[in-house]
């Protein structure tokens, strides 16, 4: 019975809890710019698919739209990580002092914040994926004249980035919604422990 108890009075640490969070997404941020690197290497000139049909030959189309996903990618991972930090920051002096309040009645940055990044994070990822899909065109062949195995690629890519893209949105989504709750469920608890604070010290005058 007693470890019962232990489990129950035991409570989740809001704060620990976000700041993990955004350290992933950082972490993750960082792996995906890498990947943006490595794909501006492709978008090189008098490069020859592995097809060997002419017109299945990727052109400097292909490649200027390569480049346009990986700065559009780079941009947004860039916001995402930035925003990461900022709200890190915001977290760390949250509750640090009394003065300092990082929610207000009106509205709440942080999940604000939160939601901005994981937002950044996102299309990043789509940025990416279709800057992948050049890639496989440049490499392999073009997808208009045909081509299994880019048609292959293609395919698998969008299914497995799409799946897992929307369970990470669903996921950031529950939690927000959670935090949001966390938190005026907390200010609730504040108000009412200040009003029975001042309803003692009235009693005793």
């Amino acid at each position: 019975m007693e470890k019962k108890d232990e489990k129950k009075d035991a409570k989740i640490d809001v704060k620990d809890v976000h700041l993990k969070l955004l350290d992933d997404l950082v972490n993750v941020n960082s792996l995906m710019t890498l990947a943006v690197f490595v794909g501006l290497t492709m978008a090189t000139p008098n490069i020859r698919s592995l097809e060997s049909r002419n017109e299945c030959h990727a052109g400097p189309k292909e490649a200027k739209m390569l480049i346009l996903y990986e700065v559009i990618a780079f941009s947004s991972f860039f916001l995402s990580s930035m925003v990461a930090k900022v709200l890190k920051l915001h977290l760390y002096l949250d509750g640090a002092d009394d003065k300092y309040t990082f929610t207000s009645p009106n509205i709440d940055l942080k999940e604000l914040m939160i939601a901005l990044a994981a937002c950044g994070s996102v299309a990043g990822i789509i940025s990416v994926s279709l800057s992948i899909v050049k890639i496989v065109e440049v490499r392999i062949g073009l997808l208009s004249c045909g081509c299994r195995e880019s048609t292959a690629a293609v395919w698998c890519l969008g299914t497995l980035v799409g799946f897992a893209v929307l369970i990470y949105v669903v996921s950031i989504a529950i939690a927000i919604y959670a935090s949001f709750k966390s938190d005026h469920a907390k200010d609730e608890r504040n108000e009412n422990q200040k009003g029975e604070d001042e309803n003692h010290q009235g009693l005793k005058v």
